[in-house]
């Protein structure tokens, strides 16, 4: 049965709606994604009450998404709030307002629940096993410790972007000693943790400034990829965005090319949050999420119970999800896979390649999507396949790893190959480059080997000879059209590898 399960976010800086449509061993695909920049976090006033203009915004927001959820026919509606309403002296009065006018029933969430959702989100989506999250909302900032993928630790601090420019700085820009004074306060501050001094774990950002940060890097340094989950930047990175940042007038500001004109006030003092834990932590890098506190509602509403909630093998979980949207002929695939294990086996039993386990993974990982392409049209197969992994964000994989599977999944020819590298040429090492063409063309040979579909390859042996390889594939039934197949493209292996090969088909007796 499908769901349509609605999402509604009311931080203190945005109150966001996501739709996401489910259904039971499917891909979890989202529909909607809307916010409007409430900043209710500038609307307590001194006692800490959400004023009438602060209300109005919420429910005239609450309003528009509730007729967005009414035209989708969503299943089941679930709204949230965080620092803002939480610090609410009036928030039952809220409470009963939302009711009245719109229906919605909505759940405050505690700092420690608001922690525990953003490392849910986060560890559904990472391959990291261990490391410190970090979520800067307008009002708090939640952090959170993982090992081996188990959250250890969390803790929520009562300041966030809005509430630390509201405090330290007074104009649009900071001064060099407003930034002095929030740096230092920001230093005690982490410093209370004990469990964060000196942990030297990875740092994952998540929500609108970090996604913001990783932009402005991006674009400084042309980076050839548009994507900005699972990015990994560096201390140098972060103080390079700062110092730009901070030699801008608001006016430029508000124009660079990856900040988004709203985050424009706040994002300097969101980077000085982000710098402070790097220094406290002595992180090795900081990874910026796409996935966050609502994604981790969203896994915990699924499960039924927060008790219960899994915590998947993301990568696995998004090549299950890509097979069933791009509708992947898996059992070709899983034969597909299977002869290449054979043929790279063999190979490494050669002098022909150095290869590693992960090579074998990486082998395996491709094979489940070769091809995807297919879904779009079979001309330009290999173009539609590598365009397609190149542009999506693919849970549990870094960059790096993302465009290996896509060079691989994609593999099509020597020049095609060249010609996909070509912008992530620098990432890969010559050696790296050339055991890449050898497992893709192993791939595509596995491929071909097994058109019919009928698993006839038993096994696999290559030897060396004076003249080159010799490749015997054991049938335990005719090749005719194996045969016709594997002649057409073993000049691809050939190439790669740098050696004629020999094809012997023998039946097994």
């Amino acid at each position: 049965m499908e769901k349509k399960i609605a999402i509604v976010d009311i931080g203190s800086n945005t109150i966001r709606l996501v739709i996401y449509r489910y259904k039971q061993g499917s891909v979890i695909k989202q529909m909607e994604n809307m916010k409007v920049t409430a900043r209710l976090q500038n609307h307590l006033d001194e006692e800490l009450t959400l004023t009438p203009e602060g209300m109005r915004i919420l429910l005239d927001s609450l309003k528009v998404f509730k007729q967005v959820v009414s035209l989708h026919k969503v299943t089941s509606v679930k709204l949230f709030a965080t620092a803002a309403i939480r610090q609410a002296k009036n928030q039952e009065e809220i409470k009963r307002s939302i009711s009245a006018q719109t229906g919605f029933s909505i759940e405050v969430l505690s700092g420690e629940e608001e922690a525990y959702y953003g490392f849910l989100g986060i560890i559904n989506s990472t391959y990291l096993q261990d490391g410190i999250t970090i979520d800067i909302g307008g009002g708090s900032t939640e952090i959170t410790k993982f090992v081996n993928r188990r959250i250890v630790n969390s803790h929520s601090f009562s300041f966030g972007a809005l509430s630390l420019k509201k405090r330290f700085i007074k104009e649009k820009v900071p001064t060099s000693e407003e930034i002095r004074e929030l740096s230092s306060f920001l230093k005690n501050k982490f410093q209370e943790v004990e469990w964060l001094s000196d942990c030297q774990l990875p740092i994952i950002g998540i929500g609108g400034n970090a996604r913001n940060l990783g932009a402005v890097n991006q674009a400084l340094k042309n980076y050839p990829l548009d994507s900005i989950h699972n990015y990994e930047m560096y201390k140098n990175d972060i103080l390079t965005v700062k110092e730009k940042l901070s030699s801008l007038p608001f006016q430029e500001l508000i124009g660079l090319e990856g900040l988004s004109k709203e985050r424009a006030d706040i994002i300097i003092p969101a980077i000085e949050v982000f710098l402070s834990l790097y220094r406290t932590v002595d992180a090795p890098f900081f990874q910026l999420s796409q996935k966050g506190i609502r994604d981790g509602v969203l896994y915990d509403e699924l499960s039924g119970s927060r008790k219960e909630t899994s915590i998947l093998h993301p990568l696995n979980e998004s090549l299950k999800g890509m097979a069933i949207e791009y509708d992947i002929d898996t059992e070709k695939r899983a034969l597909t896979i299977k002869t290449a294990e054979m043929v790279f086996n063999s190979i490494s039993q050669t002098d022909q390649a150095d290869f590693t386990k992960d090579d074998l993974f990486r082998l395996m990982r491709a094979g489940s999507l070769y091809n995807l392409g297919e879904f779009i049209e079979s001309e330009s197969v290999g173009q539609h396949t590598f365009y397609i992994l190149l542009n999506r964000n693919i849970d549990g994989l870094s960059h790096r790893g993302r465009i290996i599977l896509a060079l691989l999944a994609s593999y099509h020819s020597k020049a095609s190959f060249k010609r996909n590298i070509r912008p992530f040429k620098d990432w890969f090492s010559e050696r790296e480059r050339e055991k890449l063409k050898i497992l893709g063309s192993i791939l595509k040979l596995s491929f071909v080997l097994n058109r019919t579909k009928r698993d006839i390859i038993q096994k696999v042996r290559i030897s060396e000879t004076f003249s080159g390889l010799d490749l015997a594939l054991y049938c335990n039934n005719s090749w005719l059209v194996e045969q016709q197949e594997a002649e057409k493209h073993l000049k691809h292996l050939e190439n790669s590898l740098g050696k004629n090969i020999n094809l012997h088909f023998i039946l097994m007796k």
